[in-house]
């Protein structure tokens, strides 16, 4: 995709847009920007959308002009000829790519008075790599930039994170993420509520999981061919983890490993929706979520206000009638418990049937 002007773009915290905006209308962007983030905060975004900017002779504050001669080259999957983006191929940046991108410094700026090394997801850089990327810190060619962007600054080596300036992404309030799917989605407010307490604050997470969904059908010699079944998307799974929640809210101990292995099933959906998400991390997500589903039972006494998932108020304040807060705030222990023995490759289904039997459990 072709890339957004900053103007566009939903970042948090609020200040930070207008920090970054100040910048562009400096002469000359940092050396190199680290973007930090949880996972679908926006970070490839900002960082595209960042290098527009700069690439652009006629930006402004609100970003590139998308008219001029410059910006007319981004191609629309986002390719730019001074823009080169170095990416994990599958799961690590290798130095056969710090290389290559090496040999390309080599040249001036085709067309624009900046280029750009976009290096996604630069915790993934092997040792190698990471040693050729610090030399190239070091000793940047005239008129080359750097932006990084990491889940985490404590991931990158110290001497390359000593050379970036970072900018830290927060998440989107839920209220504030709704509005903005509302409008860039056109998504009715209860739809756009659910999208964003899911989403945590992700705006990233919100927009992919709204997309337009590709065409199912493909058209051939005028004939119509259906493809195979599509399966879940990650919207649909965490979808069905809540309604599972909701159940377990009302359900009895009888009932507690038929639950268990419906919470493993959908976690099972939910790691075939993401390549990089192993069999224990989708069941940690599904935990991780259930943690959220525990302190939102805890935080209902407080009003509905401090509550996150608010489109199933009911069946929460059903939970923290059923147990008192005593039990509950045991409950989320076991639950955190649970999600550490996974990580710490324990059996998955003696682990999750334990656990929903002691949620269900009266005492």
């Amino acid at each position: 995709m072709k890339p957004k002007r900053l103007a566009e773009l939903v970042i948090a915290p609020p200040e930070l847009k207008s920090q970054l905006q100040r910048m562009l209308d400096r002469p000359h962007p940092p050396q190199s920007l680290l973007l930090v983030g949880a996972p679908g905060t926006g970070k490839r975004t900002l960082a595209r959308a960042w290098v527009a900017g700069w690439l652009c002779p006629q930006r402004t504050s609100e970003g590139h002009c998308g008219i001029c001669e410059v910006c007319t080259k981004w191609s629309e999957t986002g390719e730019h000829p001074d823009l080169r983006i170095l990416a994990p191929t599958p799961d690590q940046i290798k130095i056969d790519a710090v290389r290559e991108t090496r040999q390309w410094m080599n040249f001036a700026p085709a067309v624009a008075p900046f280029r750009f090394v976009i290096l996604e997801q630069a915790h993934r850089l092997n040792p190698a790599a990471a040693n050729a990327l610090l030399k190239m810190l070091e000793e940047p060619p005239d008129r080359y930039h750097f932006v990084l962007t990491a889940p985490a600054s404590d991931l990158l080596l110290q001497t390359i994170l000593s050379r970036c300036r970072v900018v830290r992404l927060g998440r989107i309030p839920t209220d504030e993420l709704a509005r903005y799917l509302m409008s860039v989605r056109g998504l009715e407010e209860g739809e756009a509520r659910a999208v964003a307490e899911l989403a945590d604050g992700a705006v990233g997470n919100a927009l992919r999981w709204t997309e337009p969904p590709a065409e199912s059908e493909t058209e051939t010699d005028s004939k119509r061919t259906k493809k195979s079944e599509p399966t879940p998307s990650e919207l649909e799974s965490l979808r069905a983890l809540l309604s599972l929640f909701e159940d377990l809210s009302r359900a009895h101990l009888e009932e507690a490993l038929r639950l268990a292995e419906r919470f493993r099933e959908i976690c099972k959906a939910l790691e075939g929706v993401d390549e990089e998400r192993s069999a224990r991390s989708a069941l940690a997500t599904g935990l991780e979520y259930l943690i959220l589903w525990y302190r939102d039972s805890i935080a209902v006494s407080g009003g509905a206000h401090t509550v996150r998932f608010q489109t199933h108020l009911d069946a929460l304040q059903h939970l923290s009638q059923r147990f008192s807060s005593h039990d509950r705030f045991g409950d989320l222990q076991a639950i955190t418990q649970a999600r550490r023995a996974i990580l710490g490759n324990a059996n998955a289904q003696i682990v999750t049937e334990t656990l929903f039997a002691r949620l269900l459990s009266e005492r």
